[in-house]
């Protein structure tokens, strides 16, 4: 049974492009030989073939190494910007982090996405330029970057020793020792060797050094008192210095590397032993209880088990596999877990340690440890495990994702219970995606967190459950009304032999104010109708509302009063009524100036403030109204609304507008008047869809077919 503290739960964080992969491959190559890819590439763990076309992580990758006694259990996060709620999944059940930074590119859009996260998260940090062997590679412009990019306080560790072709080692500003890594005979270096510091980087480092100092003493009133006296810290104060920093957030401690080469990686991973904090950083887990409210518990092995789903992988032929986060407890081959979100208990088969696609069985897996349980059933992303004999315990670290694109899925019929299978099943994998059925357009919708996202969805379909899959824009929910009272007469009457069918009714229409929907309102007096064949008349009304005479979308927002009518006392039925009050309302509507109305969003758009003209010219030629900007430490948010026709694709061409640096949140506000011009293109399109002629603004159409 492990010690918890020889365990570091670490999520490797970066923009795509970094280089996580591969320096998680690197900390296998130098920890682990026997479990890492032999050439040197990222296959190990690069194993997903939409990962292989793209050449950048959807999902993380799972993994550990052993390090100088400690276990690392490495998450390599996704680091494109449709993929980071993947990424804050790991950073939820990780005490610590790893940020990536290129030496080449520095600091871009998703490296600031993943810094916020993990500071909403409280996430001690270490960070890593990385790509130091790479031409233009610079650890000083890098360190200039993390600095005024994210607003951090980046405090070297090390010092490169050379760049590009010639970086060929690091100096540990601790020490001032020189730690020279020398090639292999596979070109990849291996450990290193202690040296004396290149006389041409003593004075730099010896700069550096001192401000690492420097650092380290203001986080501690006594160490500040005995430096500024002329004392300087030991080696040791230091190390337990530089740890105290990182759990408090205090300042970021850099590090140097090249993790294809390998170049620095024995360092990153003596640092992540070093400074990360262990689960004992994690004195107790606070959660809720069904019946009790907020419960908390010690994150103790001694505890009552408790542990987070964090991700779901589902092959064809092994089953479903979920890796979880052991917060308190200990779990084992024959446990009884609970689901509290369920009701539902059910027995652990098997325990495993997870290896990228590997799988190793193991005996039992306590409090700090992240391990894999196959083939439980109906456990979601975010469910919380816990023991049978112990009061439910609910965490609630992994929250519902706000979707920003929404695609209609075209299904050949023949195949639709295959996808609804297939669709399920990939749901289970990946939370972000929502499968929702809209009432209105009669679509299956899509939602995800960007096209890229729901485009890999689709692609997993087909390569794992040989399904086709269609995506279209979803169609909006548009609604008519009318704009003018009008008066009609639905007279219905059929003689055949035998008893006929006889209705007549007169009603009146009144536009109303928007979201009142279909009023009815019985103004019948004298028994021209009789009581009973009154909801008739409504219902036939509400019948004819469903399709509006425009585009055959419902109609809205106006009161229909029955003032009049006739019946037979033999011929007369709820039918005949029923019909009659459908003709009433389409007859009326020839009078009552219909017009099309769609559905409005309010958005809440941030963006930098370098970007705010060009993303509020983009929302105005959205036809857009501008209702207020509010300053923020993030840049500038934006209260507006925009009709939802116009916003289907605004998650993606928002994220090219602001590279990626500007996100938003949107809500149905209400239904507004479309414009004449944007009314026809509406109904030319609708009138193409169902193969019939244009219908006129303010003109009744044929309805819906």
């Amino acid at each position: 049974m492990l010690d918890p503290k020889t365990i570091r739960n670490v999520a490797i964080i970066a923009h795509d492009g970094a280089g996580k992969t591969a320096l998680t491959e690197a900390l296998l190559r130098h920890d682990a030989p026997a479990r890492a890819s032999k050439d040197g590439s990222t296959s190990h763990l690069d194993v997903d073939p939409e990962e292989t076309k793209r050449n950048f992580t959807v999902a993380t990758h799972i993994t550990y190494a052993e390090h100088q006694g400690t276990l690392l259990n490495l998450l390599d996060a996704p680091g494109f910007s449709d993929f980071l709620t993947d990424a804050d999944r790991s950073m939820a059940v990780s005490e610590g982090g790893l940020l990536l930074v290129s030496a080449v590119s520095g600091v871009k859009h998703q490296t600031e996405a993943h810094w916020e996260m993990a500071a909403e998260r409280a996430l001690p940090l270490l960070a890593c330029v990385n790509k130091l062997d790479k031409d233009r590679a610079s650890f000083l412009r890098a360190l200039d970057d993390i600095e005024k990019t994210l607003k951090a306080k980046p405090i070297a560790l090390q010092l490169p020793i050379g760049l590009a072709e010639g970086f060929s080692g690091v100096i540990d500003l601790i020490t001032m020792q020189a730690h020279a890594y020398a090639r292999k005979t596979d070109g990849k270096f291996g450990g290193y060797t202690l040296e004396e510091m290149p006389a041409q980087l003593v004075a730099e480092a010896k700069r550096l050094r001192t401000r690492l100092v420097e650092a380290v003493a203001e986080t501690d009133d006594a160490m500040l008192e005995a430096y500024l006296d002329g004392q300087e810290p030991g080696e040791q104060a230091l190390i337990e210095g530089i740890a105290h920093a990182v759990l408090g957030r205090r300042f970021l401690p850099v590090l140097a590397c090249a993790a294809r080469p390998g170049i620095g990686v024995d360092d990153v991973a003596s640092a992540i032993v070093r400074y990360l904090p262990s689960p004992m950083a994690r004195r107790e887990i606070k959660g809720k209880d069904p019946k009790n409210g907020e419960l908390v518990r010690s994150a103790q092995r001694d505890s009552p088990l408790t542990m987070l789903a964090f991700r779901n992988t589902v092959d064809h032929f092994v089953g479903r596999l979920t890796a979880c986060r052991v917060f308190s407890g200990l779990v084992k081959h024959g446990a009884v877990i609970l689901n509290p979100r369920t009701g539902n208990s059910e027995t652990v088969q098997h325990v495993y340690r997870i290896d990228g696609n590997r799988t190793t069985e193991i005996a039992e897996a306590a409090a700090g440890e992240i391990v894999g349980l196959m083939k439980l059933k109906d456990v979601h992303v975010g469910d919380t495990l816990c023991t049978t004999e112990s009061p439910a315990l609910r965490l609630d670290l992994i929250p519902c994702p706000q979707r920003v694109i929404a695609y209609a899925l075209k299904i050949d019929r023949e195949q639709e219970e295959k996808v609804g299978v297939a669709l399920h099943r990939l749901l289970e994998e990946d939370p972000s995606l929502e499968m929702v059925r809209d009432p209105e357009t009669n679509e299956t919708l899509l939602k995800g967190m960007g096209q890229v996202h729901i485009e890999v969805a689709i692609e997993k379909l087909k390569r794992k459950f040989d399904v086709d899959v269609h995506l279209e824009l979803p169609h909006p929910a548009y609604h008519e009304t009318i704009t003018a009272k009008a008066k009609a007469q639905g007279k219905y009457k059929r003689q055949s032999g035998g008893r006929g069918q006889y209705g007549d009714c007169h009603i009146e229409l009144e536009p109303m104010p928007r979201g009142s929907g279909v009023e009815f309102d019985d103004a019948i007096v004298g028994g021209v109708i009789p009581r009973n064949f009154i909801p008739s008349v409504e219902h036939g009304i509400r019948d004819a509302a469903k399709q509006g005479p425009l585009g055959g979308f419902p109609l809205v927002d106006f009161r229909a009063r029955l003032v009049d009518g006739s019946f037979h006392t033999v011929d007369s039925s709820d039918m005949a009524f029923r019909i009659a009050g459908s003709m009433a309302l389409k007859n009326a509507l020839a009078g009552a100036k219909p017009v099309l109305l769609e559905p409005m969003m309010r958005l809440e758009v941030m963006v930098p403030d370098e970007m705010l003209g060009e993303v509020i010219a983009d929302l105005t030629s959205r036809r857009g109204k501008i209702f207020g900007m509010e300053p923020t430490s993030k840049g500038t948010l934006i209260h507006a609304q925009a009709p939802h026709a116009e916003l289907r694709m605004y998650a993606p061409e928002l994220r090219s507008l602001t590279k990626g640096m500007g996100y938003f949140t949107m809500e149905l506000m209400g239904y507004e008047e479309v414009p004449t011009h944007e009314t026809q293109k509406v109904l030319a399109q609708r009138a193409a869809e169902q193969g019939k002629d244009e219908p006129k603004p303010n003109q009744p159409g044929k309805g819906r077919a």
